[in-house]
């Protein structure tokens, strides 16, 4: 009966796979460019986790941001789809299902290319494939398709690497020319930190990424740069407050160094002093280390790293003289979350200051002000998660378009 529901379902969903989605627009990797006013602007979207009924909230939000932020580019930094909850009971259904959920939210990214030029790229995170039908290669293929996409895969970084879900895929960076078009003078490394480590825990970036980054950072002249990832570095425990064993307000997480030797370390929920955001879960690394943290405080031109994972932190962990550690919060209203920290961060770099960067987060309920209306949909979201993006379709969604209809 399973099989044959899923198969029915798949059906239904085969008819959604036949809409057209373009074809991604690689000359347009070329193009990123610092604006005449000297800034270039990214918006970070993490923990989308959409499925193939795609959220019409998240995807308004994410038009209304590209139109009024007028970013130059959106970095999605993993757990795009709800990998888990797109398996169907078999691969087809799997597939399709998978198929269906990232065309559902790369279409906005299109929509939002089309009408104000800005593209989008991605990196994996531990949900992306979780569902074992589809692999991280296979799916890349899917993005690529979108006019909007500009991540390429042929880096040949993630050769060597391997976790319980395969190997990595998908690490690359992108260039960022000077205002005048002459060249690069910025660039953005974009690393799949991977699924689950088949020792225990999370995956990490590995040492043919490491490698691979090293000698692309001096191929390009080592410019100033920030990167991009899903799971967090175990660094951060030593940032955040330390405590000791017992200590109340406090938790602990076990790490493995390359001699099997185990380390317990404790911290507090307090952040230190001066450090912006909010910690509401304790952060989410791997218990194993290869070295990548190291390796980007070493080069000495990489100023942050941004990560998702952890949907309920937003900290901005500044490291004098090192790399700078920063959580954003989720995105998406399928997983689980706070209704107050829905949202996205904004970074902002300016050309007159290479070695500086700007970032605040954006939530949806503050970034909407006090519309009882918009309120009232978020609310919904938060309280329903996937499920709400059905009745959002017959119920906020014709609301908004009426509005629309009569104050044009």
């Amino acid at each position: 009966m399973k099989r044959f529901t899923s198969l029915i379902l798949a059906i239904m969903l085969l008819g959604c796979m036949m809409l057209p989605v373009g074809a991604a627009d690689a000359a347009n990797r070329d193009n990123l460019k610092f604006k005449q006013d000297g800034t270039f602007k990214i918006i970070q979207v993490a923990d989308l986790q959409e499925g193939f009924l795609s959220s019409p909230i998240t995807q308004d939000f994410l038009y209304d941001l590209a139109k009024k932020e007028r970013p130059d580019l959106f970095v999605l930094t993993g757990d795009n789809i709800a990998g888990g909850l797109t398996n169907l009971g078999f691969r087809l259904g799997s597939n399709i299902a998978v198929k269906v959920s990232i065309d559902a939210f790369m279409r906005v990214f299109d929509r939002i290319y089309c009408d104000f030029g800005i593209p989008v790229t991605m990196v994996y995170g531990n949900h992306d494939n979780e569902d074992h039908w589809f692999s991280r290669a296979e799916q890349f293929k899917l993005y690529t398709k979108h006019k909007s996409f500009i991540g390429w895969a042929d880096s040949g970084a993630d050769k060597g690497t391997k976790d319980n879900l395969g190997e990595h895929y998908g690490t690359h960076n992108l260039l960022i020319k000077d205002s005048a078009g002459k060249g690069p003078i910025f660039n953005l490394w974009l690393f799949d930190s991977g699924s689950n480590d088949e020792r225990g825990g999370y995956s990490c970036v590995q040492k043919p990424q490491i490698d691979w980054f090293k000698a692309t950072n001096e191929a390009v002249g080592k410019l100033p740069s920030i990167a991009f990832q899903h799971i967090m570095v175990p660094e951060v425990y030593d940032y955040l407050t330390p405590a000791n064993p017992g200590d109340e307000n406090s938790f602990s997480r076990e790490f493995i160094d390359a001699g099997d030797n185990v380390t317990k370390k404790y911290v507090s929920w307090e952040l230190p002093a001066g450090v912006p955001g909010v910690m509401r879960e304790p952060p989410g690394p791997g218990k194993y280390n290869e070295g990548q943290y190291a390796a980007l405080t070493g080069a000495g031109n990489v100023l942050a790293l941004f990560v998702g994972h952890d949907h309920v932190n937003t900290y901005e962990i500044t490291v004098q003289g090192g790399l700078d550690l920063v959580c954003s919060p989720g995105t998406g209203y399928g997983p689980y979350g706070d209704g107050d920290l829905r949202g996205v961060r904004v970074i902002t770099l300016n050309e007159s200051s290479l070695t500086a960067y700007e970032t605040s987060t954006l939530h949806y309920i503050s970034y909407y002000g006090d519309s009882p209306l918009r309120r009232a949909r978020a609310e919904m979201a938060q309280e329903m998660n996937s499920w709400a993006a059905l009745l959002d379709v017959f119920s906020f969604k014709p609301l908004f378009w009426l509005i629309g209809l009569f104050t044009k």
